[in-house]
């Protein structure tokens, strides 16, 4: 973390050196790419400085899922629904074969939790703290998100003031100004576009993903349990389906408290078949 602080401020240090440095004297593709540098450059090394390496690639790679994502609830509800039978029919062996075969992920662990006889409350507690990791992730990006969005108009600003520096410091002919003063806003542009047309709409764009992958792993959370309680799958494909409806309308039944179907510890009675 100490090799990255001292490169990111390195790098913050580069940044500005050359904005002072560079010759830029007309609206061009050089001022175009002197204004990218410090808004993005700088953006970028300041994010680094506050948040490890690390969790700047998790916030990358959970923006690029969100762009991805497809409508997996009602894919998740059948494989539970397969899982639940499966378990019923075969016992814990079939379950376990049936679990090998599921990409990586809070289903597959729960159904490895099953098959290990895993005691339900510590099984409970096991998948519910997976779950709220799993957020705390998608919470990292936001902030890391919300972060640069309004570090940008501010080294968009810082930007334009260096310009303006080097202008009035070397200004001859003041009937060139206004050409100087068209190069210095550079800066304060972009840090202003990219903030509200790109790192606030991907911080909205990841949390509409938070809350679907929310109700996915509370669903998860709710059937996993039924299939360790060994209920009948079609009386979890009901109840799943109804959790599912409720939490994806915009009535004041969801609240969209993080896992709050188990923690409230009120789990929904399962429907006879």
């Amino acid at each position: 973390m100490i090799s990255q602080l001292l490169i990111s401020i390195s790098l913050s240090i580069v940044i500005f050196f050359l904005a002072f440095h560079l010759k830029v004297e007309e609206v061009g593709l050089v001022s175009n790419l002197n204004a990218l540098m410090i808004v993005l450059g700088g953006t970028f090394a300041s994010t680094l400085i506050a948040y490890p390496w690390k969790k700047f690639l998790w916030t990358l790679a959970l923006i690029k899922k969100s762009f991805q994502r497809q409508d997996e609830i009602g894919a998740t509800i059948q494989t539970i629904v397969h899982l639940a039978r499966a378990y019923r029919q075969g016992g814990i062996r079939t379950l376990e074969q049936q679990g090998e075969k599921l990409p990586p992920g809070l289903l597959k662990s729960s159904i490895e939790l099953i098959a290990i006889q895993c005691p339900r409350e510590r099984m409970e507690q096991i998948v519910q703290k997976e779950a709220q990791l799993i957020y705390i992730q998608f919470e990292t990006a936001c902030k890391i998100l919300h972060s640069m969005a309004r570090l940008a108009p501010a080294l968009g600003l810082a930007g334009t003031i260096v310009t303006l520096i080097r202008v009035f410091g070397h200004l001859t002919d003041p009937q060139g100004l206004v050409g100087y003063m068209a190069i210095a806003l550079f800066s304060t542009l972009y840090g202003v576009v990219l903030a509200n047309l790109c790192f606030v709409p991907l911080a909205n764009k990841l949390r509409d993903f938070m809350d679907h992958e929310e109700i996915q792993k509370e669903l998860i959370q709710e059937g996993i349990l039924d299939i360790y309680d060994e209920e009948n799958p079609r009386a979890i494909q009901f109840k799943l389906e109804a959790l599912s409806t409720s939490a994806m309308s915009p009535s004041p039944a969801w609240t969209g408290n993080k896992f709050s179907l188990l923690s409230s510890k009120k789990r929904v009675s399962p429907v006879a078949s």
